[in-house]
């Protein structure tokens, strides 16, 4: 599952970096509009397909009974079955949004449009029973829901010591990659506006208030604690 991550993710860059390099930087994605999103549209249906059969084989080895030593097996093999469950909705509802948004900017055909929206609010329903397996995995450890207050630090609680040192080296990694991306984005984005002469001015701005929350936000909380 990591090797596809890595492959996904490289795929994406490439194509998207080769192709602003092999146009100076003017390529025209409008053009080509309705084809990145069927492109979207594809990949979001694969991950969907993957995700409902990770379900599946989480609640069928939530339901085997082993002892001993098989038992300690099933528990890493639910875990790591769940983290790409997790993964998998994820990343299928930020491209079902991204589909939906590129189809409505460019006036793409309505089929287009109604299939992200369909693919969206499934991908959002599956987001939901994350929290659901979590529960039902884990009965014994009475782990807060996402509607709950202060969720992210009762979950912290309920995590043993090495759970949650697992979690922060996790959230650490994710606070540094988003930085780097963000700033690299922004980076992309002027040299775009220079080379093509098409304004990205909204965009840089955004990401900039992203950028300097998520600082903010990361400061804020360790300066508190």
């Amino acid at each position: 599952m990591k090797t596809l991550i890595q492959l996904l993710f490289s795929a994406v860059i490439g194509f998207v970096v080769v192709t602003l390099l092999l146009n100076g930087f003017t390529f025209d994605f409008t053009k080509y509009g309705e084809t990145i999103v069927v492109g979207m549209l594809v990949l979001i249906i694969i991950l969907l397909v993957v995700s409902l059969v990770k379900y599946r084989q989480i609640i069928n080895l939530n339901r085997k009974e082993v002892y001993g030593d098989d038992e300690d097996e099933v528990d890493v093999l639910i875990y790591k079955k769940f983290t790409d469950y997790s993964f998998c909705v994820q990343a299928s509802l930020t491209i079902s949004l991204l589909a939906l948004c590129i189809s409505a900017s460019i006036n793409t055909t309505l089929i287009l449009t109604v299939m992200a929206s369909v693919g969206m609010i499934i991908c959002y329903l599956l987001s939901m029973l994350i929290s659901h397996l979590t529960q039902l995995i884990y009965p014994e450890r009475g782990l807060p829901k996402l509607s709950d207050a202060n969720y992210a630090e009762k979950l912290l609680e309920a995590s043993d010591e090495g759970e949650r040192h697992v979690m922060l080296i996790g959230f650490y990694k994710s606070y540094n990659l988003l930085t780097i991306s963000l700033f690299i984005a922004i980076i992309l984005s002027t040299v775009y506006s220079i080379t093509s002469g098409q304004s990205q001015l909204f965009s840089i701005m955004v990401m900039g208030a992203v950028l300097l929350v998520v600082h903010g936000k990361y400061c804020a909380s360790i300066r508190n604690k």
